[in-house]
């Protein structure tokens, strides 16, 4: 059994999650010379996973400890592993979305398995990969940084293994435990949209179980595209 400490930031993510919910509307500018659909600010539901499907990628019932409409804010201790804390940081996603969503699930009190997934979707693909751009572009200086998490007293190390213009994926593993307690996370650029997934437990699995999710929340951005 895990103990409630070691859920770091995405513990204190859970309370910034519960304490505040607002929609925001907008409307996506198409780009016809693709053929490709924008992402409405009311599609963010078609793409996330529901607790339902997460069961069957990380095998354990999972329930919704937090789920919120706004981006997580705050800041870690060392500035350029910011937008990587979590999934739905606001440092990663901005605040020029039409539309997000961002939840975190737990196994309830065993602690074993925590996983979050976010979705943002923006005006049009030009401004989808700015912000992508913005949100990745301290990464490469966060890889091998240990630091304080946000809203928190867990200590990490990050590791990011890789960056693209359209992909990051990363890992942050706590320190200062007797246990091995390790979230891994990718985040993708899709259309006008940016998926997010992390996972958190004491072994590699959620290695796996991020890149599950974050090919699953990227097949849904291209159905709704039309693609």
């Amino acid at each position: 059994m895990r103990l409630p400490p070691v859920l770091g930031v995405l513990g204190a993510a859970a309370v910034v999650l519960a304490g505040c919910a607002q929609t925001v509307a907008g409307t996506a500018v198409s780009n016809p010379a693709q053929g490709i659909k924008p992402l409405r600010a009311d599609d963010t539901d078609q793409v996330m996973i529901g607790p339902a499907q997460l069961h069957d990628i990380v095998g354990v019932k999972l329930q919704i400890d937090a789920d919120q409409t706004r981006p997580i804010p705050g800041s870690s201790a060392v500035p350029a592993c910011s937008a990587l804390d979590a999934a739905g940081m606001a440092a990663f996603l901005g605040d020029k979305w039409l539309g997000l969503h961002v939840l975190l699930f737990t196994d309830g009190d065993r602690h074993d398995h925590v996983v979050a997934e976010a979705v943002a979707v923006y005006p049009d693909t030009k401004s989808a990969a700015a912000q992508f751009a913005t949100g990745t572009k301290n990464a490469k200086a966060c890889d091998g940084q240990r630091a304080l998490s946000t809203g928190g007293d867990a200590a990490w190390k990050f590791t990011v293994p890789e960056i693209s213009s359209d992909t990051v994926r990363w890992n942050k593993q706590q320190i200062g435990i007797p246990l091995d307690w390790t979230c891994y996370a990718e985040a993708r650029l899709r259309n006008n949209a940016i998926v997010q997934a992390m996972a958190c437990q004491g072994d590699d699995g959620g290695q796996v179980t991020v890149t599950r999710m974050t090919d699953q929340m990227s097949a849904s951005v291209w159905e709704l595209s039309g693609r």
